[in-house]
This record gives C-alpha cells, structure tokens and sequence, in this order.
C-alpha cells in the first residue's frame, strides 16, 4: 500500500511539471496588492476630479465664456463678402421707351462692412452685467463645491474608519463568545454547568456572528461609496491610512457665536454666489427693457464690382467697348465707399419687450428672495454647527467614560461568573454592553473631528483636512 502512495505522488508530482506555462497558478503582483489611501490624498482626487466639481467647473468656463462675448458687444462687428457671377439671357427695360438688352458678362464683387452701435437702450450694458454677474456666481460655485466634496470625503473616509473600529471590536466579542461557548461545552459534558447556559451562549455567538457579518458588508458597501466619490478604480483593493481625529477635532474654530455669524456672512462662497445671482437678473432686466429706447448704430462699408463683358446687345447694337480693364484692375479702380448712421425705433413689436421685463422683472424678485434665504441659512449652519459641535465634545467624553464603567463592570461579572457567583445572562449583558459603548466611543471621536470639519465648512473655509 505505501509503495502504491508513493507512486500516486510521483505521477500527481510529474503531471503538475508538464503543465503548461499558461497553465500555471499565478503568483501574486505586485500590482494586487492593496494600494494604500490617506485622507488628504482622498480630498486631493475628489477636488480634481468628483463629478460636482467638474460640473461646477464646466459652468464656469461657460459662464467665462458668456462673459467675453458681453465685452465683445461694445466693439464694432466686421464682415466680408465675395461673389464671382455669369450672367447670360436679354431683358426687357422700359424707360422713356423699351431697351431690349441682350448681354454675357461675367465678374467678381466684394463688400466690406462694420457696423458700431451707438446706442441700443442699453442692451448690451444690461447683457454685460449680466454675464459679468453669472460668471462670479460660477466660479463662487465651484469654490462651494470643492469645499463640499472635501466635507463628504472626510465623512465617507471616516465612515470606513468607523467600520474597521467596529469590525474589530466585533471579532473580538465574536471571538470572546466561541471560547466561552467552548470552555461551557467542556463544563457541561462533565456536569459542571447546566444546559440552559451553554444553548443561551450559542445563541448569542450566533448573534455576535451576525454582527460581525453586517459590520463587514456594511464596510465593504462604504468603502464603495467612497471610491465612486473619489472616482477610484473599484476593480482593486484599498487599505485605509489612519487619521489622527483627536489632535485635529482641537482644531475647529470655536468662539463667540455672533461673531462667527459675522465671519461666515462676510466668507460664505454660497452667499456671495446668491448675491451676484440679483445683480445678473438686474442686469437681464435691464436688457429685457432696452426695446422700449431707439437704436442708433454707425455703418461703414467698402465695396467693389468688376464685370467683363463678352457680348452686350442693346436693342440690337452691340456696345462692348474695344478695351476692358482686367478683372483684378476693376476692382482696384471701382471702389465705393460709404459711412452712414441709422436710427431705428420700434414703434409696436406686438408686446415683445413687455413680455420679456415682466419675465427678467419676476427673476430678479426671485433672485433676490433666494438671497435672503441664503442669508437666513447661513445663519443657521452656523448656529447648528457650533451647538452639534458642542453636543459632539460632551458625548465623547460620556463615550469615554461609558467604556470606563462598562470594562470595569465586565471585569468583575466575568469575575463572579467564575466563581458561579452571577449568571451567564449577566456576563453576556455586560459583554454587550462593553460592546455598544466601545462602538460609542469610536463614533464619538469621529463625530467631533467631523463636527469640527462641518464648522469649518459652515463658516465658508475649506475643511482642513489633516493626515
């Protein structure tokens, strides 16, 4: 029998070296191994490349782009044109008597012209302030938006923080559990412990194992979020640098309450986006009503006709001169040139300009709403703000000390259950409650570093965000 085990090993041994090179298992890359993230490197991507951030740069480049063209509207257009024509066929002319004429010609033309308005009910000057005001309300936008997506990264970050904490502290009560289950097993085989205590022990192991799986997939289900955010591959593996949360929650900027409100209406991106907002609708309002004034514009042209004639009839004569200048030379020689101004004034354009400053008329009572709504807000973010992140240092420090009672009190039911001087009910209560208020704790140490990044991200700064 041994010699037939050996000669199976032998050819399993000899069948796994003829395998194909393609075939063989592959050793781990280097590649797959996981790539490390760090929370400032997080916030760095997102600013550069989290979808609301691009949008609000797209904006921008538009508005800028509208901008420009409202400056462009107080300088003078220039245009050009060029045609090269044949002309064949007899006409019929009547003057003081009928001329048939019967010609062939062909030729070129050109036209040059600018036009500059004068004066247009201030159009443009309304069109112009307009843009003027999109475009910082644009790039005041964006600003908001990098700051907002450096607020949700730091909570997406530390959300998969907290996840690690609680999956850990879930192993460890899981693992406490089964050894406990096995060592009641041993108990109750020799008598030393009765049924009831070990079914109660498995059922909660069953329960801490479902904690543990729930904590897992909740962590894996943040860590997603947190990569579609960021825009990271999803396809690769990722280990989360730790973040100092208790030297940086130090860091919020804590004071007087009416002078922080003060400071955030002097610093908030969103406000001074809503204020520019009333001055564009000011300045579509006043563009809206520029067709009730005259327009006056200052023309300038430049033109020129060369024709060659082949054959020119005229009732039955023929008047091509011996000698035509070239083409070229004719439209050197034959140059008309012509400055004029034109006043127009639409006297009834069947309630266009009406219609149009009732619409700019109720956006700029809209914008102005909106304004005072962001100023109210604003107001209230950092009232919020400052009492979250007040509310958030007082349930640390109950965390801290709600993990202080529950060790100690685990420590001495485990203690007395070993010496059958308190039940296993009440050491598996104290093994929960050890359990909720380390959970507790971890998420209170978090919730003041974020509290102290929302303060900041209320006053109008972006959130510093430490390694």
């Amino acid at each position: 029998m041994s010699r037939r085990l050996v000669f199976v090993a032998l050819v399993v041994l000899a069948a796994a070296a003829a395998r194909p090179a393609g075939a063989q298992p592959a050793l781990t890359d280097a590649s797959s191994s996981p790539v490390e993230l760090t929370l400032p490197g997080c916030v760095a991507k997102a600013l550069s490349d989290a979808v609301p951030v691009l949008k609000a740069a797209h904006a921008d480049s538009a508005a800028a782009a509208a901008l420009l063209q409202g400056y462009a509207q107080f300088l003078p257009n220039l245009e050009t044109q060029g045609n090269y024509s044949q002309i064949r066929g007899p006409q019929n002319l009547t003057f003081a008597q009928p001329i048939i004429v019967d010609s062939r010609n062909r030729g070129y033309a050109y036209q040059v012209s600018s036009t500059l308005n004068l004066f247009n009910g201030l159009a443009d000057y309304g069109a112009f302030k307009a843009a003027l005001g999109e475009r910082r309300a644009a790039a005041l936008t964006l600003e908001r938006a990098r700051q907002q997506i450096a607020l949700d990264i730091a909570q997406a970050y530390l959300q998969v923080k907290l996840d690690d904490e609680i999956v850990r502290f879930g192993e460890g009560n899981l693992k406490a559990s089964e050894e406990r289950e096995s060592l009641l097993d041993q108990q109750t085989q020799v008598g030393a412990r009765g049924l009831p205590d070990l079914y109660r022990q498995q059922a909660q192991t069953s329960a801490d194992r479902s904690f543990l799986i729930d904590a897992r997939n909740k962590r894996h289900d943040d860590l997603l979020a947190l990569l579609r955010r960021a825009r990271y591959d999803m396809g690769r593996d990722y280990a989360l640098a730790e973040v100092a949360v208790d030297s940086a929650a130090a860091l919020a900027p804590i004071g007087d309450e009416n002078a922080l409100v003060s400071a955030a209406l002097d610093a908030r991106p969103d406000l001074h986006a809503a204020f520019e907002r009333v001055q564009a609708a000011g300045g579509a309002l006043t563009s809206a009503r520029s067709g009730y004034f005259p327009r006056l514009d200052l023309g300038w042209s430049m033109a020129s006709v060369s024709r060659i004639y082949d054959t020119d009839y005229v009732n039955g004569v023929n008047f091509v001169p011996a000698f035509q200048s070239s083409l070229g030379s004719q439209l050197d020689q034959y140059v008309n040139y012509t400055v004029g101004v034109t006043a127009t004034w639409g006297i009834f354009d069947r309630l266009t300009t009406f219609s149009a400053s009732k619409r700019a008329r109720a956006a700029l009572a809209d914008a102005r709403v909106e304004y005072e709504d962001a100023h109210l807000a604003v107001e209230q973010d950092v009232k919020q703000s400052l009492g979250d992140f007040r509310a958030a240092e007082q349930k640390l420090e109950a965390a801290r000390q709600g993990v202080k009672a529950a060790g100690e009190s685990y420590d001495a039911t485990a203690e007395r259950y070993q010496v059958a001087a308190s039940s296993l009910l009440d050491l598996l209560t104290a093994q929960s409650a050890l359990l909720q208020s380390q959970a507790a704790l971890a998420q209170a140490r978090i919730g003041l570093y974020l509290q102290a990044r929302q303060m900041e991200f209320a006053l109008g700064r972006m959130p510093l965000i430490g390694p």
